[in-house]
């Protein structure tokens, strides 16, 4: 999910934009709200299909028509460029989410998209980085 007023929601729509229909594309998933990623792509002019998922092994037969969106919601909707703590946990609840997928097999790998670490920070998150 990376920080919700950042640029984490359209990083990954235009990732799933330029990569769902080739052939050699590597499947992938996001751990987002879909109704958020809706939102953005509309506001930013972004042509991308976006469906709910209930696992990610769903995300490989879904990829090529839409990006597959595993659910996960924010408590404070924010506006761009406005970063809120009250998201500091779920914003750290998607990584986990998204090791812990690759702990169990479920997943390849974990990337992240941007967070604002000096709000983490000022949530009481004591790491210098996520990673």
């Amino acid at each position: 999910m990376g920080e919700p007023a950042g640029i984490g929601g359209e990083i990954a729509l235009m990732a799933w934009r330029e990569t769902h229909d080739q052939a050699a594309a590597r499947p992938f998933f996001v751990i987002d709200a879909p109704d958020r990623l809706r939102t953005i792509a509309k506001r930013a002019g972004i042509s991308a299909e976006i469906s709910e998922i209930g696992a990610p092994s769903d995300a490989n037969d879904l990829f090529s028509k839409a990006l597959p969106v595993l659910p996960h919601g924010v408590p404070v909707d924010v506006p761009p460029g406005a970063p809120d703590p009250a998201n500091v946990s779920a914003v750290l609840n998607s990584i986990e989410r998204a090791v812990d997928f690759c702990l169990t097999g479920e997943a390849q790998a974990v990337v992240t998209t941007p967070v604002h670490k000096a709000v983490l920070m000022e949530a009481g998150f004591n790491h210098p980085g996520q990673t």
